[in-house]
């Protein structure tokens, strides 16, 4: 793995393939039963992005969905790659103001025809979201917020209204918001909702 820094991938085994994540948002493809690196892909995050990371520069884990690997940057771009080549496929850039301390350190879920991604840097002051992204394309498909942001600009949606009437003071969009959505996210199939 090239480091001596912490591992917190959770692998994930698809037709005798390992696929993990390590620091730097690096991503490999190993044999499960002998442990021979079939690819690895590097993102080349900058490293001045580790002033951002709270908690370190790592990574929680890739999603495998249709032939493609998934998986997201610290500096807060989502890729795809070939599974069995570790070829990039496409890459986007998830992060909606680069002006503040957002990373991602979260692994992405991939289901029903959509990859979801969350972000990082609550600590930080930025708002927290989650987005759905197109598999074949990498084109966004939608983008929820988890706390109201700056009311000048108009709500997303009523319940976003609905929550900023409960902040309290002068200017609080401006600190950021927090909730963010870093890792954890979860498909339920039988109601078709993510969580």
């Amino acid at each position: 793995m090239g480091t001596n820094r912490a591992l917190e991938a959770t692998p994930i085994v698809v037709d005798g393939i390992m696929f993990f994540t390590s620091t730097w948002s690096r991503v490999y493809a190993v044999e499960a039963k002998t442990g021979k690196t079939i690819w690895k892909f590097d993102p080349e995050v900058p490293g001045e992005w580790a002033r951002k990371a709270c908690c370190d520069i790592v990574n929680r884990g890739v999603a495998v969905y249709e032939g493609k690997v998934f998986f997201a940057s610290l500096d807060g771009r989502l890729f795809s790659l070939n599974a069995d080549t570790g070829e990039k496929i496409w890459e986007v850039d998830t992060i909606t103001d680069r002006s503040r301390a957002y990373t991602i350190t979260g692994a992405p879920r991939a289901a029903k025809g959509k990859v979801f991604i969350g972000n990082g840097g609550a600590e930080y002051g930025v708002r927290g979201y989650v987005t759905a992204y197109d598999p074949e394309t990498g084109k966004q498909v939608w983008r929820f917020f988890t706390v109201p942001g700056d009311p000048s600009l108009g709500f997303e949606d009523p319940a976003m209204e609905m929550a900023a009437k409960t902040w309290k003071g002068t200017n609080w969009w401006e600190f950021g918001g927090g909730g963010t959505v870093w890792n954890s996210i979860v498909y339920d199939p039988d109601f078709n909702k993510s969580i």
